[in-house]
């Protein structure tokens, strides 16, 4: 809440200074947040998603019966996500005020989170087996570095389409918490058991998790004109998922 309140101070001050000054057309300061979700590309990732966290839950599983051999493993696991971002950008436009072509720089602050639920069962040579319900989440943070090209559609135009392409990398920061909960049978007494595992481990000291996360932007908008220095856009397109924005923008 304190950030966002931060937010708006700035823009209303940025605003207030801004909106006398000449239009000269260079330069473009933007503030923007915006929604996020991956299941529209959540495919591309499940794979690296169920490799890293199958490894942990095996791992965890041996912890509680480490005189047991594995024999067979399986999960069935499904993904939901959700997550908002904010950033500042500083846009240049060689072309000047009637230019259509500009290239950004912005820092972005993305808050990405991966809910996942489902079952895993791992059997033991001995006739043992677990069968256990997971849930758990990802919780990612990633400050971006970012570089963007960016074509107006008529910029003569008060309302005008334009289309973004852009990538960037971010410094992997955040936590995954977990728990498998259900029963497991020993296969030498007969007897079924309760099982409950829980864990939390930092994405950085999960296998198979990457140490840098790219970023690829493909987005298209709309960028309307307030007065002749401030403008108001909205896009949609990806953002390593789906995401839906809307910001401010001060040409000066």
């Amino acid at each position: 809440m304190k950030q966002k309140i931060l937010i708006f101070l700035v823009v209303f001050c940025f605003i207030f200074l801004v909106q006398n000054l000449p239009a000269k057309g260079k330069w473009e300061f933007n503030v923007h947040y915006s929604t996020w979700s991956l299941n529209l590309l959540k495919g591309m990732i499940e794979d690296m998603v169920n490799e890293a966290i199958e490894e942990e839950f095996k791992d965890e599983i041996l912890k509680e019966h480490p005189n047991l051999i594995e024999a067979y493993y399986s999960q069935d696991v499904n993904f939901d996500s959700s997550g908002d971002n904010y950033g500042f950008e500083i846009r240049f436009y060689p072309g000047g005020e009637k230019g259509s072509f500009s290239i950004g720089f912005s820092i972005e602050k993305t808050k990405m989170k991966l809910s996942l639920d489902g079952k895993v069962r791992d059997e033991f040579t001995d006739g043992s087996y677990a069968d256990l319900n997971a849930e758990g989440d990802f919780i990612m943070e990633p400050l971006s570095y970012n570089i963007s090209f960016r074509w107006d559609i008529k910029p003569s135009w008060r309302v005008r389409p334009y289309f973004t392409f852009g990538f960037g990398v971010a410094p992997l920061n955040g936590d995954v918490t977990y728990s498998l909960i259900g029963q497991f049978y020993n296969g030498i007494s007969g007897e079924l058991e309760s099982e409950n595992i829980s864990g939390e481990e930092n994405l950085k000291d999960i296998e198979d998790v990457p140490s840098i996360v790219p970023i690829v932007q493909l987005s298209f908008g709309i960028k309307g004109e307030i007065t002749e220095n401030i403008h108001i856009l909205f896009d949609a397109g990806i953002w390593n998922g789906f995401l839906l924005r809307g910001g401010l923008s001060f040409r000066i």
